[in-house]
């Protein structure tokens, strides 16, 4: 009995509302609040009395609601900062840091791509030297290779020969 009777206060006080509910709810009164600051100064403009006596009505109610609200979750509504606003805050905070530091980031990006550019040439050159070295190595070592055998088939074929002629 005491725990309904509890939750009836906290409902009835607005203490069993959730902060975002409660600043959503906050921000529709402010909004609704100067929609009708606006169709005042529309009603007066037209001199339509009557309707300017509703608006008043409607906006001391609403002014009284948001008394009400503030009394009551002020503390809430001051320190209560949603998600969206704080991803907010630091996605702005980001940008304008880039935005004041973008050109020297981009300068030393700059910098930095010559450096790895000029590595990579100096690789690759280094490589295409030594691969045309050990081509080079190679074809002299299969040149050699193959005097060699010729020079041995030919003295072999020489020795044949004179063993042949020697036996006719």
């Amino acid at each position: 009995m005491r725990k309904n009777l509890w939750l009836n206060y906290e409902l009835i006080s607005g203490k069993g509302v959730s902060i975002p509910e409660i600043k959503t709810i906050y921000q529709s009164l402010l909004n609704e609040k100067e929609r009708i600051n606006d169709e005042i100064v529309d009603s007066i403009e037209c001199n339509d009395y009557v309707r300017l006596s509703q608006l008043l009505a409607n906006r001391s109610k609403i002014q009284t609601a948001l008394l009400e609200v503030e009394a009551l979750h002020e503390d809430e509504l001051k320190n209560y900062v949603s998600t969206k606003e704080r991803v907010s805050y630091v996605l702005t905070n980001a940008a304008e840091s880039l935005e004041s530091k973008g050109e020297d980031v981009l300068l030393n990006v700059i910098k930095s791509l010559e450096k790895m550019n000029q590595s990579t040439h100096s690789l690759v050159t280094k490589s295409l030297d030594f691969s045309s070295k050990a081509f080079s190595k190679g074809n002299q070592l299969n040149h050699k290779a193959g005097k060699f055998l010729v020079k041995n088939t030919a003295k072999g074929l020489s020795k044949l020969s004179d063993a042949i002629n020697k036996k006719s």
